[in-house]
């Protein structure tokens, strides 16, 4: 032993020992004192004042060994890590392999654009150079674009971006799965994700318009998304528009008893939106609005014409496109 440790790294706590030892000693000699003159009325209080004080000895030179003599804290074993994969469709699976990887990459097209996957780390994964790895993104765009988010050193995201074809992005999930995260010659960007982040979790607005007024809901249920979709099929409200996060969804009046849905997106997160479009009966729509409060995403993601070209070119005609 030296300076209180032991060989195995245990402390003596010296300052509690000692005083113990005096304190059973002070306690023993009172106690003694007081048996002597047990007839006599002080000899029954120094009898219990000398008992207090060997428990108090006792108890001090319990604190002074206590680190020696209790077993050995049998090492705990770190969590294993866990994946979270958000399939195209919007649901969540714990149950995650290469096969199931693969049968969502085949999906992606040229033509599917805005299709994405997710897979979340639990608990988040320390990389080197990098910091903890929180979650993986794969995003069908002119090319598939994977997105990983580290966590920041201020509580925010330092996001790493690389573009990739679907032979190479089915590679690279297979090493990732593997547990070789190679994330050399991926470009960092300059996105603020801390703030996408919390703005895609916690910002949420339901905004109902007339002919010359509009009013805003912060607090709002699926059946007041209905109900909102309802006044706009039959005429009551001009447009209805859900932002939740970094998404927007305008409900207008369509063709032949429909109404138009206009899905404003950020599939990679990088403030590069897209638009989509898509026409359902009312029911339809109040169905896929359902859906979407529910999982965040649309359960089904075909059907939807990309816009984005047309309503940037009438924006810069406009400048003023809803």
């Amino acid at each position: 032993m030296k300076d209180g440790y032991n060989s195995k790294g245990r402390r003596l706590r010296l300052v509690p020992l000692i005083l113990g030892s005096y304190g059973i000693f002070l306690g023993l000699g009172l106690t003694i004192i007081g048996l002597a003159k047990i007839e006599e009325g002080i000899g029954i209080i120094r009898v219990l004042l000398g008992l207090g004080m060997v428990c108090f000895g006792l108890f001090g030179i319990w604190d002074g060994i206590r680190d020696l003599v209790r077993p050995d804290k049998k090492p705990e074993n770190a969590p294993a890590t866990q994946y979270i994969l958000t399939d195209r469709s919007g649901n969540k699976s714990s149950h995650v392999t290469m096969e199931r990887l693969q049968e969502q990459l085949s999906g992606f097209t040229e033509k599917d654009i805005g299709a994405k996957i997710e897979l979340q780390i639990l608990p988040p994964v320390s990389i080197r150079e990098r910091g903890l790895l929180k979650k993986v993104s794969c995003v069908q765009q002119e090319a598939i674009r994977l997105t990983a988010f580290f966590e920041g050193d201020r509580g925010g995201y330092r996001i790493y971006r690389e573009a990739a074809g679907p032979d190479a992005a089915e590679e690279w999930f297979r090493q990732f799965l593997s547990g070789n995260m190679d994330f050399s010659g991926w470009e960092k960007t300059e996105t603020d994700a801390c703030q996408g982040e919390v703005t895609r979790v916690w910002h949420q607005l339901l905004i109902i318009f007339g002919e010359s007024w509009r009013d805003e809901h912060k607090f709002f249920s699926a059946r007041d998304l209905e109900l909102a979709a309802e006044g706009v099929y039959n005429g009551t409200y001009q447009k209805a528009v859900l932002e939740w996060g970094a998404e927007v969804i305008h409900l207008f009046s369509g063709s032949e008893e429909k109404l138009t849905v206009i899905w404003r997106t950020d599939p990679a997160g990088g403030g590069i939106f897209r638009f989509f479009a898509k026409e359902g009966t009312i029911t339809q729509v109040k169905f896929w609005l359902t859906c979407y409060l529910e999982k965040g995403s649309f359960e089904e993601t075909s059907g939807w014409v990309d816009i984005t070209a047309q309503l940037e070119k009438e924006w810069r005609k406009h400048r003023n496109v809803f």
